[in-house]
């Protein structure tokens, strides 16, 4: 019963080092539309917002940021965001994302385990069917 007892504090204290390891950083790109937001992430929140500037903004919240892979780019194209959690130690991490970017700009996700939400959307959605990927 005691090794449970430890095993128990020990879990408590990983989850509280977790809750302290956030990295946050922020992000700026000047862009002209027509453009892509591409977003590739892994067990996040994703949060996206409209306005009339001609830029996308990012604040990105890593939980326990020293399990994550954050990778962006812009070029010609778009804006390219990819957050990949590292194997074994990145089980324990989580992300939120919060995009605004000007309308008229062509979003591309490929999402795992994710939560999507549109903040005062007015639009037509087209949606293929929901597949899984081997």
């Amino acid at each position: 019963m005691r090794h449970l007892g430890n095993l128990w504090k020990a879990a408590n204290l990983l989850n509280a080092a977790r809750e302290l390891a956030v990295e946050t950083e922020r992000f700026q790109w000047d862009i002209t539309t027509p453009n892509t937001l591409f977003v590739q992430a892994e067990q996040s929140n994703i949060r996206l917002v409209l306005h009339d500037q001609p830029q996308i903004l990012a604040k990105v919240e890593l939980r326990a940021g020293f399990g994550w892979q954050l990778t962006t780019d812009q070029d010609d194209a778009g804006v390219y965001i990819v957050a990949k959690r590292k194997p074994v130690i990145g089980s324990i991490a989580r992300g939120k994302f919060h995009f605004t970017l000007p309308r008229g700009v062509y979003i591309s996700l490929k999402l795992t385990q994710c939560q999507l939400c549109f903040d005062d959307l007015t639009a037509s959605l087209d949606l293929p069917p929901f597949l899984l990927e081997a």
